[in-house]
């Protein structure tokens, strides 16, 4: 009977244990992986932030800030934001003072990131508003890229529109030129069919590594199609597809084994 309640008190204990965990200490947490696109001569490097949620309990402009200081340390050359900068599910309108300024207030330390920037829309940018988000982000410097390209000095950045709020199309690579490195954007990896062969990186966010990666069951909750094959990392070579867990959470503000991060990328010939 003791040996029962010791390992019914000790269960519980671990439990609660791992909640606090994931609920106060992870999602607080902050890595920067690093990978290499590849073999030749360096061409690119970039920062691969993605999922923001601004709003979102555990993301205040000041720890955005942080995030900004620690893109800088890392000298990049671009900085690519896939989508979803705004948390939760609520329009614009019908937010209240206090939150909208808090939204601003992030929106405005992007401006301090030492590099070009280049973003699309994600699905919680659309409930909330795409103008308003299209709108704060062109305030700071970035390029918007809504099924669009943009070529600059021989790189071509294209950016799909969400796959579930929009119709991501093949259309927005037409702006490239023979001869251009295309750099890819897209907000959910559901629309890696539409890239081209010849695309030399593209860069996804949406599924927050799962936000929760259980032993043995894995990365359960993707909010994709692809499922558990497109939750993270690397998830294809050709052409090469990396699919960052983000910074922020969604419905449930807790993480597990999938910890916010930058990804910095250097691509290589």
């Amino acid at each position: 009977m003791r040996t029962l309640r010791f390992v019914f008190v000790f269960g519980a204990a671990l439990v609660a244990a791992l909640f606090i965990y994931a609920w106060q200490v992870e999602p607080k947490r902050l890595e920067v992986r690093r990978m290499t696109i590849g073999q030749g001569d360096a061409v690119l490097r970039v920062a691969l932030v993605a999922d923001l949620h601004f709003g979102g309990i555990h993301l205040s402009p000041g720890r955005v800030r942080e995030i900004v200081k620690r893109i800088n340390r890392e000298q990049v050359d671009v900085t690519l934001i896939p989508g979803d900068f705004i948390n939760g599910h609520t329009a614009r309108a019908e937010m209240i003072t206090e939150d909208l300024a808090e939204i601003s207030d992030s929106f405005s330390a992007l401006q301090a990131i030492n590099s070009r920037l280049v973003a699309t829309l994600g699905n919680h940018d659309t409930w909330h508003g795409v103008e308003a988000v299209r709108v704060s982000l062109e305030r700071v410097g970035f390029v918007v890229l809504d099924n669009q390209s943009l070529r600059i000095d021989g790189f071509c950045y294209v950016g799909l529109a969400d796959s579930d709020t929009a119709s991501p199309s093949r259309d927005a690579f037409n702006g490239c030129e023979t001869g251009d490195t295309i750099i890819a954007l897209m907000h959910s990896p559901d629309a890696r069919h539409l890239l081209p062969g010849n695309t030399a990186l593209a860069v996804a966010g949406h599924t927050h590594g799962g936000q929760v990666n259980l032993p043995i069951l894995g990365r359960a909750v993707t909010s994709t199609q692809c499922g558990k094959p497109c939750a993270y990392g690397l998830i294809q070579n050709r052409p090469p597809l990396i699919v960052s867990s983000g910074i922020g959470t969604s419905i449930l503000p807790i993480r597990f084994r999938a910890a916010p991060e930058i990804v910095i990328i250097d691509l290589r010939e």
